[in-house]
């Protein structure tokens, strides 16, 4: 039978009442069967228009480029250690997959491998007892398990349970980000990725993008959650600022906390931040707009807190502000938080961004013209996910080489 063509009326009532005595046998009667069953013919029956056709995406034409002006590119080559299998849990390592099917077949990347890195690194941004801590831990859980966050020692936090996994509370910000055997090692994999394309941004490439997992961006100084255990563009910027000015922007729908903590007391480090409002978006507890630093980092956080519902064209308007406090800071380099999450029926947030506001948005970003080292954060909507990954780099690309 051609994939076009119904049925016979026997076959089609057989289907229906296949599906009327095995799917709702609990509220359909048998008479109430019979009669729908019998209305089902041949004549009486057209079939819809075929919805979900998979079609080969149209790649935008990117020229052939020299090398030296491809973005560099760093996966993190362990970030499928780390799979939670658990109902509800998104941050998934068909993410990493999905993003590469699109952006690799458009020549705009090189591949670069991670290398290893100190722990002295991840020691620059982050409390030591707490990294200690999360090591032990993770070494801890037995196999294919996972532990999570349920008692929070607020009261009395000068003295953390003796217990590890019920210390998890101390160092933790939700209930829903785990801890398990491999969680310390993916994230750590994960800053090797990161600080790989800092040296890369060092060494003369203007464009480099760490693809990674778990994300970083919700990591404070001495606490994990949202899915994140080190904060991979804070540990960046501190490698960088050696050589000169940081920002930090952040683009994920939610709020870039761990940034805004670490940095909050500096000015060599600009930390900026668009996000749905902490009223109804993850973390709920800052990114409030009057958050703007403190002592000598006074005025070098902003933060965007956006309303529920936007779209790409009204997003713009308070990115191309994001973009003006970068230009009046001017800083040597741009660690970029990369959400993909202010995309339209993305799971965890409200927006509804399309791909082309993705290539707009990395067309206004790219114009700045400062090496950039981006880093992946969020994102969860599988299906467009990848899309609007290549869209967003043909657009960075786009505008840093436009003359």
């Amino acid at each position: 039978m051609e994939t076009n063509e119904l049925p016979e009326s026997n076959k089609l009532q057989k289907i229906v009442r296949e599906i009327l005595e095995k799917k709702y046998a609990d509220v359909c009667s048998p008479e109430y069967n019979n009669l729908v069953v019998k209305s089902f013919k041949n004549e009486n029956v057209k079939l819809r228009e075929l919805k979900y056709i998979k079609v080969k995406p149209i790649q935008n034409e990117i020229p052939k480029i020299a090398e030296d002006l491809k973005i560099s590119l760093v996966i993190n080559d362990k970030h499928d250690i780390h799979h939670v299998n658990e109902r509800g849990y998104v941050e998934a390592p068909v993410r990493i997959k999905s993003i590469l099917k699109e952006i690799e077949p458009t020549g705009l990347f090189k591949s670069v491998a991670p290398k290893n890195y100190p722990l002295k690194h991840i020691l620059s941004v982050h409390d030591e007892k707490y990294v200690k801590y999360l090591e032990k831990v993770c070494q801890n859980v037995p196999a294919n398990k996972s532990i999570y966050p349920y008692v929070f020692p607020i009261r009395n936090a000068a003295r953390p349970p003796i217990d590890l996994p019920v210390r998890a509370g101390y160092y933790c910000l939700d209930t829903f980000t785990p801890l398990n055997q491999n969680a310390f090692l993916a994230a750590r994999r994960a800053v090797d990725c990161v600080l790989t394309a800092t040296d890369e941004l060092l060494a003369g490439n203007n464009l480099t993008y760490a693809l990674i997992r778990p994300p970083g961006h919700h990591a404070e100084h001495k606490a994990f959650g949202g899915f994140c255990y080190f904060n991979s563009n804070a540990i960046a910027a501190q490698y960088l600022v050696k050589h000169g000015k940081v920002s930090i922007l952040d683009i994920d729908y939610h709020h870039g906390n761990g940034s805004e903590n670490i940095f909050y007391e500096r000015s060599d480090v600009q930390t900026i931040s668009i996000h749905g409002h902490p009223k109804f978006a993850y973390p709920y507890f800052s990114g409030f707009e009057d958050e703007k630093g403190s002592g000598e980092g006074e005025g070098f956080n902003i933060n965007y807190a956006l309303k529920e519902k936007i779209d790409g064209l009204e997003y713009r308007t308070y990115l191309k502000k994001a973009i003006q406090n970068i230009k009046d800071y001017k800083p040597r380099f741009l660690v970029l938080a990369l959400g993909l999450d202010p995309a339209k029926g993305d799971p965890t947030g409200t927006w509804s961004l399309s791909a082309n506001d993705f290539e707009e948005n990395g067309i206004l970003l790219g114009k700045l013209k400062i090496p950039t080292v981006v880093v992946q954060e969020g994102g969860y909507k599988v299906r467009s996910l990848g899309i609007n990954a290549r869209r967003f780099f043909q657009g960075l690309w786009k505008g840093f080489n436009e003359k």
